[in-house]
């Protein structure tokens, strides 16, 4: 890969972000209670026959969906982490080699000259 340019505290500041969003838990918080406020608008308890629609909605559907969405993001997190943990740690093995070699170069460049010839 040519041309990319990989920041890891930069990648570790936005993957901090998103696991850390208020905003995930805050919209399954209401879509829970926006399904409660529908079932107890279907009558006195919340019952009947579309109430109970409801909660199986959310039992059967929402809150699975809500949980695997949940499960994608921890996965996403985890492989960009994992990524970028591993190009990080070979561009600092490139540059490990890179100075060994520039070491190597530099000590034939500024050894003494071997004298010519015999005494």
């Amino acid at each position: 890969m040519s041309g990319y340019d990989v920041n890891p505290e930069g990648c570790a500041r936005v993957l901090g972000q998103v696991e850390s969003d208020p905003g995930r838990p805050a919209a399954l918080t209401a879509l829970q209670n926006a399904v409660a406020d529908a079932q107890t608008a279907c009558g006195p308890g919340g019952t009947g026959a579309v109430a109970q629609a409801l909660g199986e909605l959310w039992l059967n559907t929402l809150a699975l969906q809500a949980e695997a969405a949940e499960a994608r993001i921890g996965n996403a997190v985890a492989g960009v982490r994992e990524a970028v943990s591993i190009i990080a740690e070979a561009d600092a093995s490139m540059a490990d080699a890179a100075r060994a070699s520039l070491a190597e170069a530099q000590s034939g460049i500024f050894q003494a000259p071997e004298p010519e010839g015999g005494n």
